[in-house]
């Protein structure tokens, strides 16, 4: 038997939800939106907020102030890999690695808006000065910032939303749901291959575990 995987699942009768992921899979803002707002109406579901709430929801282990590791992870860059588009779904093949030059880079543009004594950390006195002049945490072109990594931001973003509560056997499944089983297992099965080796699409499939996966959703050829 040979797969046949229908990503375009709509045409078989998986549920979609229309424009509810449009956002988190954008690059940049959607339009009406500033960065910081795209932020945090996406991964903290608020439309509205203060600089101490900003401010407080990101300084990791309250320490007072924001250093070069809360920057990293506002902007969801706190990691070496983001897999597929960071929020649980799209293709293994869109995992980008986030090496240390766009790190040290996207902390530095924004010490340079924030940071006025260069101490290296972004005090609340200095954030609450920056937002009281108008000031946003500027959009970088990395994407809304998702903070968690894919498994954790498919469960805060799909999974709580339309399983946990009403529907935790999974007896309705959405294309995110099969997108997302697909991303994990081309990432798991990539990252217990040695340095170099890659698979080819038939040995893929035959790694797939099809038990999992709805008889709908086969084709047999």
């Amino acid at each position: 038997m040979r797969l046949v995987f229908l990503l375009q699942l709509v045409s078989v009768g998986v549920l979609g939800h229309g424009s509810s992921h449009d956002t988190d899979l954008s690059d940049n803002p959607p339009k009406g939106l500033t960065w910081e707002q795209w932020h945090m109406k996406q991964e903290h579901g608020l439309d509205e907020y203060s600089s101490g709430v900003f401010f407080q929801l990101h300084d990791s282990k309250n320490k007072g102030y924001l250093d070069g590791n809360d920057i990293l992870n506002i902007y969801g860059l706190f990691r070496d890999e983001v897999v597929g588009k960071g929020d649980g779904l799209g293709a293994h093949d869109d995992s980008e690695v986030i090496g240390e030059d766009t790190k040290k880079k996207i902390i530095k543009q924004v010490m340079d808006l924030v940071d006025p004594n260069n101490d290296g950390r972004i005090s609340r006195d200095e954030y609450t000065a920056f937002a009281e002049k108008g000031g946003e945490f500027p959009d970088l072109n990395v994407g809304v910032g998702h903070h968690g990594d894919f498994e954790h931001e498919y469960e805060v973003h799909h999974w709580n939303k339309y399983h946990k509560d009403s529907d935790p056997d999974i007896k309705v499944v959405h294309k995110e749901d099969i997108e997302h089983e697909l991303l994990h297992h081309e990432h798991e099965i990539e990252h217990e291959q040695p340095e170099g080796q890659r698979l080819s699409d038939e040995r893929f499939e035959e790694r797939i575990n099809v038990q999992k996966i709805p008889s709908q959703f086969l084709k047999v050829k």
